[in-house]
């Protein structure tokens, strides 16, 4: 996590996260769900990714960052990234 999606998590959070690494949300419920929601078994109701939650996660994060923009968004994420990475190391030093 720490190297992972720990970094991300630290400014975008997991939502535009999921965002960024597909071509919006609705591409990455339609990717994953089957994956997340065997994962999810094992923490009680399982939510299917699908439907008006899942509509609702998506028209947010297409409010946020439009689809349209998600390469300028990426290219944002990644300077930050980048940054972190180089912080880290210089404090390991």
């Amino acid at each position: 996590m720490a190297d992972g999606f720990g970094l991300r998590w630290a400014f975008m959070g997991p939502w535009e996260t999921a965002h960024l690494n597909a071509t919006g949300m609705k591409e990455y419920f339609e990717k994953y769900r089957k994956s997340m929601s065997s994962v999810c078994h094992d923490f009680g109701p399982v939510p299917t990714f699908e439907g008006k939650g899942a509509d609702i996660v998506v028209k947010e994060m297409h409010k946020r960052i439009p689809v349209e923009d998600l390469p300028e968004r990426r290219k944002w994420r990644d300077e930050r990234l980048i940054a972190l990475s180089q912080l880290k190391k210089k404090l390991d030093q």
